[in-house]
């Protein structure tokens, strides 16, 4: 009987295990820090080879005043349009390499890259409380952009135009001290549950830069015209809250800045 009961406890233990098993792959899929890493290596990989590309394109595009590289930085802020979650604004950058170059006569072309890091906060409450707070959130990529330059001032104001692609991170929650925070108007939608947006958002931006030759000021509106919570949707959340709709938002950017022209 003592064999038995043995072999029934190990029988039942091994079970248990199985069932453990089970969920484990999924919790350390959700913990692992190796997707963001190689989100990261690729992010950083993607900025050098296109830093390089647009240095030698500008070795190539010969020595007028306007082909030339420049380093920019722009202070920028992040807004989510959607119905889906309470969302505001917060304080982030854009920092990167710009090659401003000569079309035809007031006419020309800006191209470049940024490495992006971006803020938003969305509204959700701690367990057990009925009060609301900010829950922030970053985003860090790098955005290639290819803009159409007129000149209205010569060299001293330029209006810009043209298409920007974002590849980018999930939506990391910065303070893991809300991890198990509800996202408001849900019964059990945790901040940890939304962070899995989409990695590529490509935008529409519009410009104005005025300034001198050697330094510029920008101000910048981006729009981003697919749906930047889209990839939540194949992320089973309904299984977790039964109100969990169909979500949808779009990303806009509003930024300022300097450009140094070397």
């Amino acid at each position: 009987m003592s064999l038995l009961s043995r072999k029934r406890n190990s029988s039942s233990y091994f079970s248990a295990g199985d069932k453990n098993i089970s969920y484990l792959p999924k919790e350390l899929n959700r913990c692992s820090p190796t997707s963001t890493v190689i989100m990261k290596q690729k992010i950083v990989l993607l900025f050098f080879t296109l830093a390089t590309l647009s240095s030698l394109a500008q070795s190539y595009m010969g020595s007028g005043n306007y082909n030339r590289i420049g380093i920019q930085g722009r202070y920028a802020l992040l807004d989510i349009n959607t119905t889906d979650f309470e969302t505001s604004q917060e304080a982030g950058f854009m920092a990167g390499l710009t090659t401003r170059g000569r079309l035809y006569n007031n006419f020309g072309m800006v191209y470049g890259i940024d490495f992006v890091s971006l803020s938003t906060s969305v509204q959700g409450r701690a367990l057990g409380t009925a009060s609301f707070e900010d829950m922030k959130y970053t985003i860090i990529g790098a955005q290639l952009n290819l803009l159409l330059s007129y000149n209205i001032l010569e060299q001293n104001l330029a209006i810009e135009a043209g298409p920007a692609l974002m590849v980018n991170s999930k939506m990391t929650l910065k303070n893991m001290g809300q991890e198990d925070n509800i996202v408001k108007g849900y019964a059990s939608l945790k901040a940890t549950d939304i962070e899995e947006i989409s990695r590529i958002n490509p935008f529409v931006v519009v410009a104005l830069t005025g300034g001198f030759e050697g330094l510029r000021f920008s101000i910048q509106y981006q729009y981003g015209f697919t749906n930047m919570l889209g990839n939540l949707n194949s992320e089973d959340l309904q299984d977790i809250d039964r109100t969990v709709p169909e979500f949808n938002g779009t990303a806009s950017i509003i930024s300022g800045g300097i450009i140094l022209y070397l």
